[in-house]
């Protein structure tokens, strides 16, 4: 702080100036880690979206030993894929907490005091991503990893195993939490184009879900476009090898190109709109 009588002021009068400090990304990401503890409702769907994940970590194994042995559909051999495949679409509920973290700012109207905290808006919209993209990986990394745990006594408990080689263990768990992370900062972007809790959360669930499945409905290639779509190419790094073409990790390079551009938008946008 300083102090001076400046030219055009009463004389005697002191003016106190303040040196004003720009937060940096360090500074950003600690608040947006603040105010993600702060709410009970982020606890509450980031606990929702690991207890769902755990629980399909157990119950795929005991519905494979307790399955219709008669059932035509029923007569497959384990695979470790099981224990992570339905992460793909239980990834949309830490999407939409993610919407949430930038659409709940704009409604409350936090958002004026986050960007004079931190002026410079694009380290704002990453610090809001690298905060879900953490929590969203160590999810998918800590549930992968006790469902890989825990299956093998449950699946031996019926007389049944998989072989899981180490490099496909690592694929899968490691995979879980690079896939949870690409899904929710998409949920970021989307929320800073679209702003509206409402709009923004429906339109996450449109894009993710619905859109997907247009092309099929519509076009004889349809089915070729959909697996280009974020879940159903970025699910292809959960999924066993050989299910499709493209392969685990390209699969996972188009999801990534789906949210680096989205994300890209997303920092337009918030640069050249108003608070």
């Amino acid at each position: 702080m300083s102090t001076s009588t400046g030219s055009g002021t009463a004389p005697g009068t002191i003016v106190r100036r303040f040196a004003v400090h720009d937060v940096g990304l360090g500074g950003a990401i600690v608040a947006e880690w603040i105010k993600f503890r702060g709410l009970a409702s982020n606890h509450a769907l980031a606990g929702f979206t690991l207890f769902l994940l755990l629980a399909n970590g157990v119950a795929m194994p005991w519905a494979y030993v307790f399955r219709d042995r008669s059932s035509p559909r029923a007569d497959y051999d384990a695979y470790p894929e099981m224990i992570v495949d339905k992460t793909g679409y239980v990834g949309i509920i830490l999407a939409v907490l993610a919407v949430l973290m930038v659409t709940n700012e704009y409604r409350s109207g936090q958002i004026s005091t986050t960007l004079l905290s931190v002026p410079r808006r694009t380290s704002v919209l990453v610090a809001k991503a690298a905060i879900i993209a953490g929590i969203a990986f160590v999810i998918g990394i800590a549930s992968s990893a006790i469902g890989f745990a825990v299956a093998p006594t449950i699946l031996a408990g019926g007389g049944y195993g998989y072989i899981l080689e180490t490099p496909v263990l690592l694929r899968l768990v490691v995979g879980a939490g690079l896939y949870l992370a690409a899904i929710s900062v998409i949920g970021v972007a989307l929320g800073a184009i679209i702003r509206n809790v409402v709009a923004a959360v429906l339109a996450t669930i449109v894009f993710l879900l619905i859109v997907p499945v247009i092309p099929e409905m519509f076009s004889e290639y349809g089915t070729e476009i959909t697996r280009f779509f974020p879940i159903q190419a970025g699910s292809l790094l959960l999924a066993p090898a050989g299910t499709d073409p493209m392969g685990p990790w390209v699969g996972y390079a188009v999801l990534l190109i789906w949210t680096l551009a989205l994300f890209v938008v997303a920092v337009i946008t918030l640069k050249r709109r108003d608070a």
